[in-house]
C-alpha cells in the first residue's frame, strides 16, 4: 500500500490531521458555493433574448411559464434542504452518532463483516434514507400531485416509496459486502478487482432489473400487435436491432408523465414504452421516440455505461487506497480499516460533495449519447417534423423547463434541452 513507501509516509507526516480537516472544510465551503450557483442559474433562468425567440417559435408564453413554475416548485425548500441534509451528516460524524452506532452494532454482534460490518451498513443507510424522506414526501409527491400528474393518493405513494426503499437498501447493501469482500480477501490487488467484481454486479443488475425489478412495480406487457407494432419491428430491423417484442409497462397507474428507455446490453436488450406515451401521442411520434431508443441500442449506450462507470471505479479504487492513510488521521471521520464499514456515512458524504464537482463528466457523456440517438432516429424515419411535433409535445405532456440556465444544462442535465434537439432536427439533412 501507499503508507509502506517513503515518499508517502513523509507526505503523512506534512498532512497531519488538522491540515486534512482544513482540507476538507474547504472542500465542504466550495461545495456550498457552488451549490449556490447552481441553484441561483435555475432560479434566474435563461434570459438570452435570441434563445426566447427561439423558443417562441414552437412554443407559447403559457409554455414557458407552465415549465418554469414545475421547474421551480419548492425552489427554496430544495435549496435549504440540500444544505442541512449535508449540513447535519457532518455534524452527526463530529459528535460522534455515527461512532457510537458503530460500537452500539459491534456489542451486539461481535466484529465481522457478516456481522458487526453489516448491521452497520444497514443501519447507516436507512438512518440517511430517513434523513430524505421529508424531500421525498414533499418533492416526489406533493409536488407530483399539485402539478396534475400523480394518479395515486399518498397511502399508495408512500407504500411504492418504501418498496423502493427497501430493494434500493438490500442492493446497495450486497454491494457494499461484496466491496469489502474483495478487499478484504485481496488485500494487495483489491483496487484491480475492485471495478470488475462491481461491473459484473452492475451487469447482473442491469439484466435482472426488467425480468425481476420491473414487475415488482409495473404491469410488463407485450406490445399488442397491429399496424404500430409492426412499424416497431420493422425499424428494429433496418436498426439492426435483434428484437422479438417490444414491451409496454403501466406508467399510468402512477402518473401521467411520458417517456420510453432502454435497458439491458447483448442479446437481452429490450426497449420499453409508457403506456401514457402510447395513449397521448400520434402512432408516428410515438414510433419516432421508439426510434430513439433503437439509437441507444445501435450505440449500446448501456454496455458503454457500464464500461465507463467500471473505470471511474478503477480510478477511485486506486485514489482512495493513495488517500486513505491521510484521511485516516482525522478520528472523526470513522476511517478505522481500509476494508471496513466504519467510514462509509463519511465516504457518502464525501461522494455527495464530489459528485457535484465531477457531474459535468457524466452530463457530458449523457447528452452526447441522447444526441447521437436523436440522431438515429431521424436517420431511421426520416420524419423531420414528425421529430419536432414529439418533442414539442413531450415538453409540454412533461412541463419541461424551457428556457433553462446555460451551465446548469452543461453541469446537471442528462439530456438537451427541447429546443436544440428541434434545432437539430430542422438541421438535419437526409443523407
Amino acid at each position: 500500500m501507499c503508507i509502506d513507501s517513503p515518499l508517502c509516509k513523509e507526505y503523512i507526516v506534512y498532512m497531519n490531521a488538522e491540515k486534512v480537516e482544513k482540507l476538507f472544510w474547504l472542500l465542504v465551503v466550495a461545495w456550498c458555493v457552488l451549490r449556490i450557483v447552481l441553484m441561483g442559474s435555475q432560479y434566474i433562468g435563461n434570459g438570452d433574448t435570441a434563445f426566447r425567440t427561439a423558443v417562441l417559435r414552437h412554443f407559447s408564453e403559457g409554455d414557458i411559464a407552465v415549465g418554469r413554475e414545475y421547474a421551480l416548485y419548492g425552489f427554496w425548500f430544495r435549496a435549504v434542504y440540500g444544505f442541512l441534509l449535508v449540513g447535519a451528516l457532518i455534524a452527526m460524524l463530529r459528535l460522534g452518532f455515527f461512532e457510537t452506532l458503530w460500537q452500539k452494532m459491534g456489542a451486539y454482534a461481535g466484529p465481522g463483516l457478516l456481522r458487526q460490518d453489516l448491521l452497520f451498513i444497514l443501519a447507516s443507510m436507512l438512518v440517511m434514507q430517513l434523513m430524505s424522506l421529508p424531500s421525498s414526501i414533499y418533492l416526489g409527491y406533493w409536488r407530483e400531485a399539485e402539478s396534475g400528474f400523480s394518479n395515486i393518493g399518498f397511502v399508495g405513494w408512500l407504500f411504492r416509496y418504501f418498496k423502493s426503499l427497501l430493494l434500493g437498501l438490500g442492493l446497495q447493501t450486497l454491494a457494499i459486502l461484496i466491496l469489502l469482500a474483495v478487499m478484504r480477501w485481496f488485500p494487495q490487488k483489491w483496487p484491480l478487482l475492485v471495478p470488475l467484481v462491481m461491473g459484473l454486479f452492475a451487469l447482473s443488475v442491469t439484466l435482472l432489473a426488467p425480468i425481476v425489478i420491473t414487475p415488482l412495480f409495473y404491469n410488463q406487457t407485450p406490445l399488442e400487435d397491429g399496424k404500430f407494432k409492426a412499424d416497431i419491428l420493422g425499424m428494429a430491423d433496418k436498426a439492426g436491432m435483434e428484437v422479438e417484442e417490444v414491451y409496454v409497462i403501466d406508467e399510468s397507474r402512477y402518473s401521467k408523465h411520458t417517456n420510453a428507455y432502454f435497458t439491458g446490453v447483448g442479446s437481452h436488450r429490450r426497449i420499453v414504452l409508457y403506456d401514457n406515451l402510447i395513449k397521448s401521442h400520434t402512432p408516428e411520434e410515438a414510433a419516432l421516440i421508439f426510434a430513439h431508443e433503437a439509437g441507444h441500442w445501435k450505440y449500446n449506450h448501456v454496455a458503454w455505461g457500464l464500461s465507463l462507470g467500471a473505470l471511474g471505479m478503477l480510478v477511485i479504487a486506486f485514489v482512495y487506497r493513495t488517500f486513505f492513510p491521510i484521511m485516516a488521521q482525522v478520528s472523526w471521520f470513522g476511517l478505522k480499516d481500509i476494508a471496513g464499514a466504519s467510514g462509509l456515512p463519511f465516504l457518502m458524504v464525501l461522494v455527495m460533495i464530489l459528485q457535484l464537482f465531477t457531474a459535468p463528466v457524466e452530463s457530458q457523456i449523457s447528452q452526447l449519447m441522447e444526441r447521437q440517438a436523436d440522431r438515429v432516429a431521424l436517420e431511421l424515419t426520416g420524419l423531420r417534423d414528425v421529430f419536432i411535433s414529439a418533442q414539442v409535445r413531450l415538453s409540454r405532456d412533461n412541463r419541461s423547463d424551457l428556457l433553462p440556465s446555460p451551465l446548469r444544462v452543461f453541469w446537471l442535465y442528462s439530456h438537451p434541452p427541447a429546443i436544440e434537439r428541434i434545432r437539430m432536427a430542422e438541421e438535419f439533412k437526409p443523407l
